[in-house]
C-alpha cells in the first residue's frame, strides 16, 4: 500500500493544485507519511515521539480524510484505491 501510494505521489508530482490528481497525490502522500510514522512508533524503540509530533500526525490524517471526502467519488480516487489494494507485490 505504501509503495502504491509513493508511486502515485511520483506520477502526479506536477499535478495542478485544485485538480483531482493533486488531491489524490495529497492523500497518497499522507498515507505514505503516516505509514512511516506508524513503523517508527511500532519498531523504533529508540525514537521518542513528543506532543508536537502527535499533533502533526493527527493534522495530517485529518486533512487526508477531509481531502478524501471531497474526491472519493472520482474515478481517479477509485483507481488509487484499486492500486493500493491490488498492486502486484
Amino acid at each position: 500500500m505504501a509503495d502504491a501510494s509513493r508511486l502515485r505521489v511520483k506520477i502526479w508530482q506536477t499535478a495542478t493544485p485544485g485538480s483531482t490528481e493533486f488531491a489524490v497525490r495529497s492523500v497518497a502522500s499522507a498515507f505514505w507519511e503516516l505509514q512511516q510514522w506508524r513503523h517508527r512508533a511500532d519498531y523504533d524503540l529508540s525514537a521518542s515521539i513528543d506532543a508536537s509530533n502527535v499533533d502533526e500526525v493527527l493534522n495530517l490524517a485529518s486533512t487526508a480524510f477531509d481531502t478524501w471526502q471531497s474526491i472519493r467519488n472520482e474515478q481517479l480516487a477509485h483507481d488509487y484505491l484499486f492500486a493500493i489494494l491490488f498492486q502486484e507485490r
